[in-house]
């Protein structure tokens, strides 16, 4: 994003994006357009893989292209909205010919004076686990989503006063809901509904402890479930075994921290829970096929 509002940290294995409240004129919020941020944006970051600390709603209005969340490429068109979650790593594809509005907010802005009912509306959709980042908009979807947007890009133009921040999110929250409503009419969401909160919570864990254990049985213990309901659960929501998933997350923390960088692989295995440095070579070759090494070189300057 735009250097003079974002901190970007390149110590790190993956340069860390924070949002910089210190010139922002609506605090915790920002909108801008894909010309703009391509225009002035520090480019270099933003075409190479980079983790971020906060919400990006990117709806495309022209051109097409690839982006990359995750590691996965997400082709897009003018029809397309991206959505990146606090804690991802994406890239842009730098193509000056496209245009779009990029929304991107932090986590305590949505949060500030929320109810419990409308932040899960709101942040559900982030949930990239169980929902693609990718939604193909219909025409009249397209509209209910561009009009919101254009008010909040006029909002946030305005002279900032006493209730900017407060106008601010109460049109960003109409756009999630919008766009939670969207998706709640595709199949998974509609399979995942009843048994949402508690892959939520497993998932989280998963995600604070999988240095701790990459058993189920923890897991399970941790949850107060047994190791074959927490089975169940994730059959049912994503059709795996809940070994399978706690080893994905493993995987893709491991590529995220190799994407960029020259954390020795010692470091990162030791980081990931892992005693020995090849057992990671060894469990990263069988789920990728291809070395930690040869992963990395892929992010690497030619």
């Amino acid at each position: 994003m735009q250097s003079a509002r974002l901190i970007m940290s390149e110590s790190n294995p993956i340069p860390e994006v924070h949002f910089s409240e210190i010139e922002a004129p609506k605090f915790g919020v920002e909108i801008l357009t894909l010309e703009s941020l391509f225009k002035s944006g520090p480019n270099h970051v933003l075409a190479s893989p980079h983790r971020v600390h906060f919400y990006h709603l990117i709806l495309f209005t022209h051109g097409a292209g690839s982006h990359s969340i995750d590691f996965t490429n997400y082709a897009y068109d003018h029809k397309t909205l991206l959505l990146v979650s606090t804690g991802q790593v994406h890239q842009y594809q730098i193509n000056r010919a496209v245009k779009g509005v990029v929304i991107v907010f932090t986590p305590e802005f949505i949060y500030e004076n929320a109810t419990e009912r409308n932040l899960l509306h709101s942040l559900n959709i982030f949930e990239h686990a169980l929902f693609s980042p990718r939604i193909q908009l219909s025409a009249e979807q397209r509209r209910l989503l561009h009009e919101p947007a254009a008010a909040i890009q006029r909002e946030y133009q305005q002279p900032t006063d006493e209730l900017s921040n407060e106008i601010l999110r109460h049109l960003l929250r109409l756009m999630l809901l919008q766009i939670g409503r969207i998706q709640q009419g595709n199949t998974v969401s509609q399979r995942v509904a009843p048994h949402y909160q508690e892959f939520v919570a497993f998932r989280r864990l998963v995600e604070r402890d999988m240095a701790k254990s990459r058993a189920v049985q923890y897991y399970a213990k941790q949850l107060a479930a047994s190791p074959k309901k927490l089975n169940g659960l994730t059959r049912q929501v994503l059709n795996k075994t809940a070994k399978e998933f706690i080893e994905e997350q493993v995987i893709l923390e491991s590529q995220r921290l190799l994407a960029q960088g020259n954390m020795p692989i010692k470091e990162i295995a030791y980081r990931l829970g892992f005693n020995d440095p090849t057992n990671l070579v060894k469990f990263f070759k069988k789920h990728t096929r291809v070395s930690p090494v040869a992963f990395r070189n892929r992010f690497q300057p030619i």
